[in-house]
């Protein structure tokens, strides 16, 4: 049965037809393998996703080279964000934060009257930025005429892109002349950096005793460099955020903490006195040709130095000239000892007075030599002065009759006066590199009974020149010790008050007052009546000694190099100083009598008129000693605190605009600026240093130890010393050259 009828359509034969192609069955293959069926042999097989193929193909790389690419990239964020966290935050904080010390004001060196003796110049650093100079020859022709060098010295610096800044001429520093000329120039690149520079505008006057600040702002020697951490101040500092020009941003947050300027020093050191040691000393080493020689100028009713003087000297300044000797910066005053000779034996008799062993009448025969233990010990004239007293002694500097003294104190009694006038220790003088000389203990190995004879007239024992005016000073001030000191008060520089004044403190009653002063009478008459006769300072009465020290040498002693000396207090009665005048290694004469007695008189009388002290008795007509004849002809007390010398005869101090003060800057010191006398420091309710005094055990005769120590170490020569400079202990051996002492 039909069910269904399709008209009938004709075929348009216009259009070919495509033959339809035969469909080929898939078919498996035969089992065991073989080749495939013909026709499956042109196409090849989809390669599965991941595969490798499929990685190496097109399709593949577009897939996987990207997610590489993010994976490296979040490896590298890891290392950034996490590993390099804090170092790239304290790069990024210090090229947009600022934070840098702000320097203190280091505090003004000021003697006893105010007057300047050390301040500050306003300077500058000059550095260059080299990416932001973009002609660096044309800035180097323009810069190198004003800094006064060549072009070619400052092209490669100017030049080099790979140092973001470079300082200029070296790191020194600049005054405000030049400074200003840089600024006129306005050159890209050239920057300014403000800072100080310790200047010294009496030059060398007290150079020993100021000391010098470096270039690092460390002070060095003296009292810059005892009180350094007082002068120096604290640092203030300043955090805040800064521009790309390394500006400070006004509007930013900062943290300021200012800074705490350094403390004024008031000294003791009074600068005309200063002058007249200086003057008087270098006088003396060039009339002598001497190698050298020291002053000082003592009060003993206060320990406060009025002066102390040393040649060679130098100028703080120029203190990098000076360091080529470094022996020239150590001030020989505290640090180098001597033998003292005979002044020593101002020691050794206040030691047997105050024993009551002997009197000033007193007597013994004096035989020109003493054997002892098969040496033998002579006068310093090699004579014999006969029946003599403990005041002819003096007269006479018997070295036979000190000698004879020391005996009878016996070794234990004359060590502890040694020990209880201070020698073999520090006499804590406020400056930096003490020493503390060479006292032989007899409780030594190497102690002998020539050490005691020697010992009493200055030989085979050294001291310092401080000890030996400390130690002479308490006689002059009844039996009391008292430490030296160079300070006189430390004074607030913004607001002027006195912060602490040092008082004077007693170290111990070495003697009793009874003995002092007696024997400054004895030394009255010594210094009248002794080698060389006549008024030392007209008007006064003069207590002194006379010494003449041979110069310890390879065990022996060279006799032909002396240590002349003269230590005295004046006026006898009533001591208002003490003067100390040593001069090393005179050439024409080797006598301290000639040498160092000279030399204080004029001092001595300078200083009476300068002080004003009332005359204690009457001139008689027709003195004329040679010292004051010499006085009369050459010399006249300055109306005008004059320099050390006159600057025809020294290079100028280094030019600088203006010195630093209470934050406000003038014009550096010169001949006609610097303050007059008239100058008063500020003054506040003070607050006291120390006023408590070492207590001493009572001085009585009889075995009462007198010092507070029994016994001492074994000396050593200080570390900073060089052979030439320091003596050392003189053994037995060396009695036997003839000492020359008196």
């Amino acid at each position: 049965m039909i069910t269904s009828y399709a008209p009938y359509r004709p075929r348009d034969r216009s259009t070919p037809q495509a033959t339809p192609r035969p469909r080929t069955a898939r078919t498996s293959p035969p089992p065991g393998g073989g080749a495939s069926t013909p026709g499956n042999e042109h196409e090849a097989p989809i390669p599965r996703r991941w595969s490798l193929r499929w990685v190496w193909s097109r399709q593949g790389v577009l897939t996987w080279f990207p997610l590489f690419l993010a994976f490296l990239i979040a490896l590298r964020l890891v290392h950034w964000q996490v590993l390099e966290s804090s170092q790239l935050t304290v790069q990024l904080n210090a090229q947009h934060s600022l934070d840098t010390a702000v320097p203190a004001r280091r505090g003004n060196i000021r003697d006893t009257a105010g007057e300047l003796l050390a301040g500050n110049l306003a300077v500058d650093f000059i550095f260059a930025v080299p990416d932001q100079i973009r002609r660096p020859e044309e800035v180097a022709a323009k810069l190198a005429p004003v800094l006064g060098v060549d072009t070619d010295e400052l092209l490669p610096l100017l030049s080099d892109k790979t140092k973001p800044y470079v300082r200029l001429i070296g790191g020194k520093r600049v005054d405000q002349t030049i400074s200003d000329q840089i600024i006129a120039l306005a050159l890209p690149g050239i920057f300014l950096e403000p800072t100080t520079r310790r200047t010294y505008p009496e030059r060398s006057l007290g150079s020993h005793v100021l000391g010098f600040v470096d270039g690092d702002g460390n002070g060095n020697y003296g009292i810059e460099g005892a009180w350094d951490k007082a002068l120096a101040g604290l640092p203030g500092h300043l955090r805040a955020e800064r521009d790309t020009a390394g500006n400070e941003i006004g509007f930013s947050d900062r943290d300021w903490r200012p800074p705490l300027d350094g403390m004024d020093l008031i000294l003791t050191i009074d600068r005309t006195i200063q002058y007249i040691a200086e003057r008087e000393l270098e006088r003396s080493v060039i009339e002598h040709k001497a190698d050298g020689g020291t002053v000082i100028v003592m009060n003993p009713k206060t320990g406060e130095i009025l002066a102390m003087a040393n040649h060679p000297t130098f100028d703080p300044n120029r203190y990098a000239e000076a360091a080529r000797t470094p022996e020239l910066l150590t001030n020989p005053a505290i640090t180098f000892a001597y033998e003292p000779g005979s002044t020593f034996k101002v020691i050794t008799m206040a030691a047997a007075l105050n024993e009551r062993l002997v009197t000033p009448d007193t007597t013994m025969d004096d035989n020109g030599a003493l054997s002892i233990g098969g040496f033998t010990i002579k006068n310093w004239d090699f004579k014999a002065n006969g029946r003599i007293t403990m005041t002819q002694l003096l007269e006479k500097s018997s070295n036979i009759g000190a000698s004879w003294t020391a005996f009878r104190l016996g070794k234990t009694l004359f060590f502890r006066y040694v020990t209880a006038f201070g020698f073999g220790a520090q006499t804590r003088v406020d400056l930096q590199g003490e020493g503390t000389g060479i006292v032989k203990n007899p409780k030594s190995s190497d102690w002998s009974e020539s050490d005691l004879a020697t010992n009493a007239f200055g030989q085979a024992i050294a001291v310092t020149p401080m000890q030996m005016v400390t130690a002479v000073s308490a006689v002059a001030n009844g039996g009391l010790l008292m430490r030296p000191h160079v300070v006189k008060a430390l004074v607030n520089s913004v607001t002027g008050e006195t912060v602490e004044q040092v008082r004077p403190q007693i170290v111990r009653q070495a003697i009793s007052r009874e003995t002092a002063a007696t024997l400054l009478q004895m030394l009255f008459r010594s210094a009248e009546n002794g080698e060389t006769r006549g008024t030392l300072v007209p008007g006064f009465q003069v207590a002194g000694k006379t010494g003449t020290a041979s110069i310890p040498v390879n065990g022996g002693y060279d006799s032909n190099q002396t240590i002349a000396s003269f230590i005295g207090a004046v006026p006898a009665a009533d001591p208002q100083f003490v003067i100390l005048v040593k001069i090393d290694r005179p050439k024409d004469e080797p006598w301290g009598s000639l040498i160092a007695k000279p030399a204080f008189a004029i001092i001595g009388q300078e200083l009476t008129r300068y002080l004003k002290l009332p005359r204690t008795e009457a001139i008689p007509p027709g003195v004329a000693t040679a010292e004051a004849r010499s006085i009369a002809n050459a010399l006249t007390t300055p109306t005008a605190t004059p320099r050390v010398s006159d600057a025809s005869s020294r290079e100028p101090v280094p030019a600088g605009p203006a010195i630093v003060r209470n934050g406000a800057t003038q014009a550096a010191p010169d001949q006609q600026s610097i303050p007059t006398r008239s100058t008063r420091i500020p003054q506040s309710t003070p607050r006291v240093v120390s006023t408590e005094a070492i207590t001493p055990p009572a001085v009585i005769r009889g075995t009462t130890p007198v010092a507070d120590r029994q016994s001492l170490p074994p000396a050593r020569p200080s570390a900073t010393a060089t052979n030439a400079q320091i003596v050392e202990t003189a053994t037995a051996q060396a009695i036997r050259t003839p000492v020359r002492t008196r």
